[in-house]
């Protein structure tokens, strides 16, 4: 067998195994990369540790809120027991004892008292320091209405119906008393002095007035039948709709619980609706059932009114509606004035938890200018009460069911325009 030249196997011997410099190499990358797996390895048993403590911290917050929340009753508690009255402040905040964990929680409870609303708002703060000696917290906010705790077995209560149920399954536009004809249309036959021959044709849906027509004077809302009406006038309308009272003593001032039920005598008035939107097609009209005589008066305490918009393109009216005084025909006196003082005039004095002409209302709680109402908004229950002009309307403090006061009753000077 022929022999190797020896510069070939020393070439061979050469290529063979791995050099010391290679080796540190290797082994200094793997260091790093080691060394990084540990700091990753670090960083997430921290968060990981972060995130059960601030597991912890938010459970305590809220076992916090709902210590709070289960009060038994609103006042004056049995021995033991939490009352509404005793949600307060806990302004030095205290440490969390009783738990197995790596800290120490401090929990610190605030308490805001919204009066108005009936409600008090509760903020909770759990602090803590994490295992790197970093500071943490966290914050939960709610709120306790004041309302009987036994009220709550009410949510036990099965609902019987749809959750958005409407009166008699109509919208709130058409009123309770509209007749409805089983073909989605309900039939309405605004007050009148003798019944009157006007009726109404309301859309149960929209509780837009889709036509006017005419009946009988001797029909009534609770015989009314499709049968009934002739002349129908297809039309596009919206209503406004409301009551007037009266407490015309002259010997005491009214106060805000004889506003609530006032039991004067009812005056003979129209009720005018004055438009400053414009597109309406015809002006609008109101019916009422003011008493015309002072006989039929003696047995009347309060006169309803429908008014009918004839809308415009958009759907949408603004205006404001006044009384206008009307003299009875059985007597020769002169309609009943209207002033703002003298023993022998008279105000109008709106419903209206505004404390103030100034304050801004939603159209359907009774503002003196009605503004942008637009379909299918509900403006009913705008209700007047007319007074002595000796007097000043009276006021009323927002309602207090927990006291037993359940009518808000304040009134706002409407006419003479203040």
């Amino acid at each position: 067998m022929p022999r190797q030249a020896p510069h070939r196997r020393s070439l061979r011997r050469g290529s063979q195994g791995v050099s010391l410099i290679e080796a540190l190499v290797a082994l200094a990358v793997m260091a790093f990369g080691m060394l990084a797996v540990a700091g990753l390895q670090a960083t997430m048993r921290l968060n990981a540790d972060i995130a059960k403590q601030r597991s912890e911290a938010v459970r305590i917050a809220q076992e916090a809120i709902e210590s709070w929340r289960g009060f038994t009753v609103l006042d004056a508690p049995p021995a033991g027991e939490v009352a509404y009255s005793d949600v307060t402040n806990d302004a030095a905040g205290a440490d969390v004892t009783g738990l197995t964990t790596n800290t120490t929680y401090s929990l610190q409870r605030g308490v805001t008292d919204d009066a108005a609303l009936r409600r008090k708002v509760l903020v909770v703060n759990v602090r803590w320091v994490d295992r790197a000696g970093v500071a943490q917290a966290i914050q939960l906010n709610s709120v306790i209405a004041s309302t009987l705790p036994e009220l709550a077995a009410t949510l036990m209560v099965s609902n019987a119906g749809s959750p958005t149920k409407l009166p008699r399954g109509r919208n709130a536009a058409v009123p309770v008393q509209a007749r409805d004809f089983g073909n989605g249309t309900s039939g309405f036959k605004p007050p009148a002095p003798g019944g009157g021959s006007a009726a109404w044709v309301f859309n149960n849906v929209t509780g837009l007035v889709s036509s006017v027509c005419t009946v009988s004077t001797g029909v009534t809302n609770a015989s009314l039948a499709l049968a009934d009406l002739s002349g129908c006038t297809d039309i596009a309308g919206q209503v406004l709709s409301g009551f007037v009272r009266f407490d015309t003593n002259t010997a005491a001032a009214p106060t805000a619980a004889t506003a609530e039920n006032p039991i004067g005598s009812a005056f003979n008035l129209d009720v005018q609706l004055t438009l400053t939107s414009i597109g309406h097609p015809s002006s609008p009209i109101c019916f009422d059932d003011a008493p015309t005589t002072s006989t039929a008066a003696a047995t009347q305490t309060l006169v309803s009114y429908y008014c009918l918009i004839y809308a415009n393109t958009s759907r949408t009216w603004s205006g404001i509606s006044t009384l206008a005084p009307v003299a009875f025909t059985d007597l020769a006196n002169p309609a009943w004035p209207i002033a703002d003082s003298g023993g022998s005039n008279f105000e109008v004095c709106r419903y209206t938890p505004a404390a103030n002409d100034a304050a801004v209302v939603a159209n359907g709680l009774h503002p003196r200018n009605y503004s942008n109402v637009t379909a299918p908004q509900v403006v009913v229950n705008q209700n007047f009460l007319i007074i002595s002009a000796l007097w000043t309307c009276p006021t009323d403090v927002a309602a207090s069911p927990v006291g037993g006061d359940y009518v808000n009753s304040n009134t706002l000077v409407h006419q003479p325009a203040p």
